[in-house]
């Protein structure tokens, strides 16, 4: 006997079939889900796929509101995470690119959760996932998700109007298909089980493209921050081809090009410190990345949605996050060195306080402490400290005006004294440690 496997339908539509028929067409249109990274077989008591629907059960995600913010930052929510365990490898694009939307804005809301302004991160993070899930949409030639083919205000309505469970309502527990009725857990919200490459995962450690990395947009060159511009660039991150996503990122991928253009205008023009110069190639660049901006068919960047060029560089100006050129300006507490502290004396840095005294400590930790396991590294670190104090107030005790009249008190009391002259060290710190 030959048996006809119908598409599997919502189970509110339809009645569950028998364990015979389930067990003939098995084979044909089951897909695992995974969760929790175990394979079980469906949420709800119905799988999550099939060979026939054109989309996840759970796609679109719900858009973040008021009235579901709750539900989304429900320790017990059951979120699914999708990969090559549970979707088919060959034939169906479309449901990876949908299923990877899925875990990029489940990522977000892992972080968001954490957050005070839970609603406000939330939203941005789904609006990310979805424009990033179009940009990926029109990579291909198939047919393209249709609210993807929405433009400007009328795409998020779409997604929102579209979404399976807005609410994000887990009615009832996980059971499987076919087999005994023992519920699989909720995976546990952790920043860890955030993707390494998803930029979603803003403040993920292990996550290498993050948009919160990114000092988009550049600031505008001019006579107060030439001298930053100039002196600090070895210091900032170039992102070139090679350190960047192969696809994908599409919001993170430009910016970090953008960045990466107006980096190498501006070095035409450090040689003179010429600020008219810099500010050319600051408009070159921006102008190159609002073309290529424009260019697809996802969200577009604010400022390149002027009408006029004056307007779009005042709007690129206004919204630089460094205007001065100073992300990697830091203020270290050298009186109280942490690993953290440490690890930044320890690489390509710049001693920028004026004091005279200072790069006899920064170099004593640099060249004794940087090298040593990372065990020792704190005990070397308290040693060069202790020697510098004894330098200070020995020898070299007149060449300094000791304000706080550190030298005169005793051992004990001189370090928590010291402090004072320490606490508020200015330093430039490289950020090409990761990206380079």
């Amino acid at each position: 006997m030959v048996t006809i496997c119908a598409p599997l339908e919502p189970l509110r539509n339809r009645t569950r079939p028998s364990s015979s028929a389930y067990e003939d067409c098995r084979d044909q249109v089951g897909i695992p889900l995974l969760i929790r990274g175990e394979p079980v077989l469906s949420p709800r008591g119905r799988r999550p796929i099939s060979a026939s629907n054109r989309n996840l059960d759970n796609f679109p995600p719900g858009k973040p509101t008021r009235a579901n913010i709750a539900n989304i930052c429900r320790k017990t929510r059951t979120i699914v995470t999708y990969g090559p365990e549970n979707l088919p490898q060959t034939g169906f694009s479309h449901l990876s690119r949908q299923g990877n939307a899925i875990n990029s804005v489940e990522e977000g809301y892992a972080r968001c959760c954490s957050q005070s302004e839970k609603l406000r991160c939330a939203l941005e993070v789904w609006k990310n996932g979805m424009d990033d899930f179009c940009t990926e949409e029109f990579s291909v030639k198939t047919s393209h998700y249709h609210c993807c083919k929405k433009r400007g205000a009328e795409r998020e309505p779409c997604f929102s109007a579209e979404a399976p469970n807005p609410n994000y309502i887990s009615s009832a527990p996980l059971l499987e298909v076919g087999g005994a009725d023992s519920p699989s857990l909720p995976r546990p919200r952790s920043l860890k089980s955030c993707s390494s490459h998803s930029p979603n995962c803003l403040d993920n450690p292990e996550g290498k493209y993050k948009l919160s990395d990114l000092a988009f947009p550049p600031g505008e060159p001019k006579t107060s921050n030439i001298q930053n511009i100039c002196k600090l660039r070895k210091y900032r991150p170039l992102y070139t081809e090679d350190v960047l996503p192969n696809s994908g990122f599409g919001h993170y991928v430009r910016r970090a090009k953008a960045i990466y253009w107006a980096e190498s205008e501006l070095k035409k023009c450090c040689k003179t410190e010429d600020v008219a110069c810099a500010h050319r190639g600051w408009q070159k660049a921006v102008s190159k990345f609002c073309t290529k901006e424009l260019e697809v068919k996802s969200k577009h960047y604010e400022c390149c949605k002027k009408k006029d060029q004056a307007s779009m560089f005042h709007c690129f100006a206004s919204e630089a996050p460094f205007p001065e050129y100073d992300k990697e300006v830091e203020n270290l507490n050298l009186g109280n060195i942490t690993e953290s502290i440490l690890e930044k004396v320890c690489a390509e840095s710049k001693l920028l306080t004026k004091q005279k005294q200072l790069p006899l400590l920064v170099s004593g930790l640099k060249d004794s402490c940087c090298s040593l396991p990372q065990d020792k590294k704190l005990l070397c670190a308290q040693e060069q400290k202790e020697k510098f104090m004894k330098t200070m107030c020995g020898p070299k005790k007149d060449s300094w005006k000791d304000t706080q009249n550190c030298c005169s008190k005793d051992e004990l009391e001189r370090e928590e004294c010291f402090s004072f002259y320490l606490q508020n060290i200015s330093m430039a710190v490289s950020h090409r440690m990761m990206e380079e």
